[in-house]
């Protein structure tokens, strides 16, 4: 399976926690040491801001890797009164909106819409849903490196991906999209890149990956403190983001059998 982050700081708090420090010489990839090179379990990259090169990226790795499942991790936007969300918490989306894609006319911003995957349903129900209630994925390692008043909650809910960082609560576009996604808890910039990204990669009908978002939100795009909170929750934020995937990484790991290996035909 392959991990994606977007920028470097995800990048790090990720290959620390899932112990990928072995970079594949002459490639952008990095996996476990000791990992067979070919066929690892997990193989990371990082792929870039903005939906276009996110999915330019995704790609690649697919071409490259036909992963049985892509993961983006990393940092998101939340939106301020939704589903009681606050920094540090965890946005497991099943549904992403794009809202970049519009008509301006005199009637003001129409909605238009292109083609993508949405993360896969049963990864929500057997992996994700669970930890909502289940605070293992919470380990001394990474309590010990969050405030003490930081207690993350897992929230399974909508975002929005747009093609911007939004942080202004006098921002007219800001409050439009936060008006009309009404049911979103957050926005980034990559999530509708990856979602685009395999839905483009479906040419061969034995090939069907499964993906999943996992965003911890490191500021609120409508509070007036917006720069300062993210410079302070970033770091937290990705390594809760980071902690959190590499549960469920693991999980699938652990539970599910490898597709790559034939089980031995009985004697």
């Amino acid at each position: 399976m392959a991990v994606l982050t977007a920028v470097q700081e995800e990048s790090e708090a990720f290959r620390e926690v899932g112990g990928l420090t072995q970079r594949l010489r002459g490639k952008p990839y990095y996996v476990a040491e000791g990992s067979d090179p070919k066929y690892p379990n997990v193989v990371h990259r990082e792929i870039d801001r903005n939906n276009i090169q996110s999915g330019e990226k995704v790609r690649d790795v697919i071409e490259h890797w036909q992963p049985e499942l892509l993961v983006l991790c990393g940092i998101a936007g939340g939106i301020n009164g939704r589903a009681d969300v606050s920094v540090g918490d965890v946005i497991i989306p099943p549904y992403i909106h794009y809202c970049s894609f519009a008509k301006l006319s005199s009637q003001g911003a129409r909605r238009r819409y292109i083609p993508f995957d949405y993360p896969s349903i049963n990864l929500h129900q057997d992996y994700v849903a669970p930890l909502r209630d289940d605070h293992s994925w919470l380990t001394d390692e990474l309590k010990s490196e969050l405030p003490e008043d930081c207690h993350p909650k897992v929230h399974i809910e909508s975002l929005v991906a747009g093609d911007k960082i939004y942080g202004d609560p006098n921002s007219e576009e800001q409050q439009r999209i936060v008006q009309d996604y009404d049911e979103a808890v957050a926005i980034d910039m990559e999530s509708v890149g990856l979602c685009r990204g395999v839905a483009a990669s479906r040419n061969n009908p034995q090939y069907n990956p499964r993906l999943l978002i996992v965003r911890s939100v490191s500021d609120i795009i409508d509070d007036p403190q917006n720069d300062e909170s993210r410079k302070l929750w970033r770091p937290y934020a990705c390594a809760i983001a980071s902690h959190f995937t590499w549960r469920v990484v693991t999980d699938i790991v652990e539970m599910e059998p490898d597709p790559r290996r034939t089980p031995e035909v009985a004697a």
